[in-house]
């Protein structure tokens, strides 16, 4: 299949692990802010004449403040990239998990095969060589002509 046809429709599909990515990257970004203007004020504090927490705060604005306006801009396009990047791993997650739930069922499921850009490419060879194995044998057994459950009784029956 081309790439092309294999681009991504959707961004957010895991919404559980990767809202966790985007609270976690926005928790950081915010204890970096407020560390480094909590820094810069008792930096000033410390070279400085002695004035009030907010009076000091309040001057450094014109200096720092566009700093700030800037990270606060650059936020959601991190944010973005994080959820693209989760996408990676997210989507070949989702697929192995589809996957097993299929086998599980007992349903034929066809190997999977990730993108070429996805994250763990062993995962799919490892769960294809499973399905191999898995699919094999009960492909056997139908074309030996019968089930487990019918061999097992015609063993006791014998």
């Amino acid at each position: 299949m081309s790439e092309m046809k294999r681009l991504r429709k959707r961004w957010f599909v895991d919404p559980k692990t990767q809202g966790m990515l985007i609270l976690r990257v926005a928790t950081y970004w915010l204890v970096a802010v407020v560390a480094i203007v909590l820094v810069t004020v008792c930096w000033g504090s410390s070279t400085g004449p002695a004035r009030p927490f907010l009076v000091r705060l309040l001057d450094m604005w014109p200096s720092y403040g566009p700093a700030v306006l800037v990270s606060f801009l650059v936020l959601p396009v991190v944010l973005v990239d994080i959820v693209r990047f989760s996408n990676r791993f997210v989507g070949p997650t989702l697929r192995l998990r589809r996957a097993m739930r299929q086998l599980a069922r007992g349903e034929y499921v066809e190997p999977i095969e990730f993108r070429d850009t996805d994250l763990w490419q062993d995962f799919a060879d490892s769960f294809n060589a499973v399905l191999a194995h898995t699919q094999g044998a009960s492909t056997c057994r139908k074309f030996e002509g019968g089930n487990a459950d019918e061999d097992q009784g015609l063993t006791a029956i014998a």
